[in-house]
């Protein structure tokens, strides 16, 4: 007797081309939603720092009016910023005057001496949409009151 093994061969065309259009799909919107988590995480990542320059600032500011050194408070309105944080970002790339980012080339925080403004420079130009700039700006500025000094962040 000859046994039939004619439904032993393994997949079908049809069922290779099948699994092949679902894995396909499948894998289009894992690395979609991929993006959008790491596009998610980078802008997290950009609000922390804002966040510790803000608390850096205000402790520094606090500090320099409760010594009396209002004089020194102008001078951290022209510094880079980074500066009062004890630890910089990893994604910190330096100084650079007017930054552009085709010519820098990779993403992070730029501080610009020509107008004291910190930048951050996104990998994606489309994560950071704002209604006048594509870029985050943070800028320290000094205002003198009748009664007393402030900082003021401008972020935006």
């Amino acid at each position: 007797m000859r046994s039939n093994q004619k439904g032993q061969g393994g997949f079908t065309l049809l069922e290779f081309a099948l699994v092949l259009v679902v894995s396909s799909i499948l894998s289009a919107v894992a690395l979609n939603r991929f993006e959008y988590y790491r596009e998610q995480a980078e802008i997290t990542a950009a609000r922390q720092v804002v966040a510790a320059l803000r608390t850096s600032l205000q402790a520094r500011s606090a500090q320099l009016a409760s010594d009396g050194r209002q004089q020194d408070l102008q001078k951290l309105a022209v510094g880079n910023p980074i500066e009062l944080l004890s630890w910089k970002p990893a994604n910190y790339l330096g100084e650079y005057y007017a930054p552009d980012p085709k010519q820098i080339g990779q993403a992070g925080w730029v501080f610009d001496p020509r107008d004291k403004t910190l930048v951050y420079l996104p990998k994606n130009s489309e994560s950071f949409t704002f209604s006048t700039s594509r870029l985050l700006r943070f800028k320290v500025e000094f205002i003198r009151t009748n009664k007393s000094l402030a900082l003021n962040q401008v972020s935006g």
